[in-house]
């Protein structure tokens, strides 16, 4: 079936080439399984009017699959390429839950030509909920907004007229790079309110613990948590997840900095997950650790591996405690960078203080890192005793070994 503008829906019978053929294309544009069970599983509590989901620039369709599976709405995918358009209805037509998804091939911007054939093939003539993933130059901090493909203006306004406006505004999850500026996601709020004015807004910082931010969205309307700006959220790998949130107030501002602190012997430290000052959440998180506004001292060596000086262990019950990778007391000094020269300097520090193994939660050079870890668990693999990690001083250019405290 194609429409007036050339836009054409496509079925399995019309895939015409191996899947396994664009596998590799396609792969790099995959949200993670987990992700995309999340996010359907929070947009499925939220309040949806009737309609459609939409996914304008669908890539793989597995985030489209995952809003079919826990969301009781008819799905459809706009994909440009018709390689992996085929591929998006290949994707659905395994799937078991196959039966209200759609795959489109066309310009995801023309919201006359979409809505022509996901009228006739659902009856529904509205949006319920869009989901955007636009396509993005590798380097995210160097581009413009407007390089952004599909144009994000462009799209809102063409949905716009199909997409249903509560009071809170619609129901969006724009999934973004999480390397964007401050001032990128300001430009981000701006497109949105220029088409959808007073419109609530919530971003959300995603991590899998893997000492980086995985995901970064926009959710607006019924989708945003109302009166927060900001949330962050652990990902386990159960798909249970941690979340934590402003309350409107207390987001850090652009000047709050980083403490040069010089770790002593007996400090107690712990190494947090970076989306809480991704999030700006340093202060809400402050405050649930029982801490006055600015009391806590952060140490930010490295943008991955953030570091809070601690004046007493934050325990399991706390809630912020999924946000807290590892914790430990600072036991001895490395007056030298990490490197095959030092190892064994390393590793008579960590038996001195009846330390097995080393996690290593200092910058290293990739090439290094495994011949490092497996000369380490060498010469250690003798040892019974407790874990440690390794992290860089504030203060200098030591490395500084902690001994981790028990679970």
């Amino acid at each position: 079936m194609t429409s007036e503008t050339g836009h054409k829906l496509v079925e399995s019978l019309d895939l015409g080439v191996d899947p396994r053929a664009i596998k590799k294309e396609v792969r790099r544009l995959v949200t993670p399984k987990s992700v995309s069970e999340y996010r359907a599983k929070i947009s499925s509590k939220a309040n949806l009017p009737e309609g459609v989901i939409l996914d304008p620039a669908a890539g793989s369709g597995g985030q489209l699959l995952a809003y079919s599976k826990y969301l009781d709405r008819p799905c459809a995918a706009v994909e440009l390429s018709p390689q992996r358009a085929d591929f998006c209805a290949y994707q659905f037509s395994k799937a078991s839950n196959n039966s209200s998804v759609i795959t489109i091939c066309g310009d995801g911007t023309d919201a006359q030509g979409v809505m022509s054939i996901v009228e006739s093939k659902t009856g529904q003539t509205s949006i319920c909920m869009l989901h955007v993933d636009p396509a993005r130059p590798m380097d995210t901090q160097k581009h413009a907004v407007s390089e952004m493909r599909p144009s994000l203006s462009v799209l809102l306004e063409s949905w716009s007229k199909y997409i249903h406006v509560g009071p809170d505004g619609p129901a969006m999850t724009l999934d973004l790079s999480p390397r964007l500026a401050r001032q990128q996601m300001s430009e981000i709020e701006d497109i949105v309110l220029g088409v959808f004015p007073c419109t609530s807004m919530t971003w959300e910082w995603l991590s899998r613990g893997g000492g980086r931010v995985d995901r970064l969205c926009l959710q607006t309307g019924p989708l945003a948590d109302i009166g927060s700006a900001s949330r962050s959220v652990r990902l386990w790998n159960d798909g249970s997840f941690s979340t934590l949130q402003d309350n409107g107030d207390i987001l850090d501002t652009p000047y709050l900095g980083w403490s040069n602190y010089k770790l002593c012997l007996g400090d107690l430290v712990a190494l947090i997950d970076p989306v809480i000052p991704k999030s700006g959440l340093r202060g809400v998180f402050e405050e649930c650790a029982g801490y006055a506004r600015g009391e806590l001292v952060w140490i930010g060596k490295s943008e991955r591996r953030p570091l809070a000086l601690l004046h007493e262990e934050i325990h399991s019950g706390s809630e912020i405690r999924p946000f807290v990778v590892t914790q430990g007391v600072v036991v001895g000094r490395l007056a030298s960078k990490l490197d095959l020269m030092s190892i064994d300097s390393l590793a008579s520090l960590a038996m001195k203080n009846n330390i097995a193994t080393v996690q290593l939660r200092c910058s290293l050079e990739p090439r290094l890192h495994k011949r490092t870890t497996d000369r380490l668990s060498q010469i250690l693999g003798q040892i019974h005793g407790s874990p440690g990690f390794l992290i860089e001083d504030g203060g200098s250019d030591d490395l500084v070994l902690c001994k981790e405290l028990e679970v």
